[in-house]
């Protein structure tokens, strides 16, 4: 029998669920993957070393037109279960129950992967969720006090973090973000 996931690899697996990470089945199992351009090689390492035996020793680089670098799991009966929950005909959604599997960390890892700041606000870049999905999030947030609403960023929506709720956010993620990222930290 395999051993449970870590709460770090399930919160950086949820964090890039919500994010640029994704499930795949694989051989009648999942595994999780994570692609980066070259220069976000560094964040491609921190999650491989964060999800140490679970991730597969090596970490994949292609060349091209443009440069990746990829990483792979191993697959994983928890990983199956977070299949269910984030895929519905192929297609990554947020489940209903999302709320409960945020935390610190997995809010950090989804920052990292989708977030910005614009005008001294920050953003989740959740374009590729459906609005529905979308209010699913902001009630997950409230969890944590953050207040969110919907900001139109063409012709999608993504999520914007109200700017009274900056300090907010900042305390939550803050111990869990990459120095490399903290441009992306919104000014409390």
């Amino acid at each position: 029998m395999e051993e449970a996931l870590t709460e770090v690899q399930r919160d950086i697996i949820i964090g890039s669920l919500l994010g640029d990470g994704h499930l795949r089945k694989h051989r009648n199992r999942v595994v999780f993957e994570f692609l980066q351009t070259a220069r976000r090689k560094f964040y491609v390492e921190w999650k491989h070393r964060m999800l140490g035996d679970l991730s597969l020793p090596k970490i994949y680089h292609y060349k091209g037109k443009r440069e990746y670098y990829k990483l792979v799991t191993k697959a994983h009966p928890e990983l199956d279960a977070l299949y269910a929950k984030f895929y519905r005909e192929c297609q990554k959604i947020v489940p209903e129950d999302v709320g409960k599997m945020l935390t610190p960390i997995s809010v950090a890892v989804w920052f990292m992967d989708d977030g910005s700041k614009s005008r001294g606000a920050a953003y989740f870049n959740t374009q590729q969720f459906s609005i529905e999905d979308q209010f699913r999030l902001i009630k997950a947030l409230k969890r944590f006090y953050i207040v969110a609403n919907l900001n139109r960023d063409g012709q999608y929506y993504r999520l914007r973090v109200r700017k009274r709720c900056n300090q907010r956010l900042v305390e939550l993620i803050s111990s869990h973000i990459l120095p490399e990222f903290a441009y992306k930290l919104p000014t409390p």
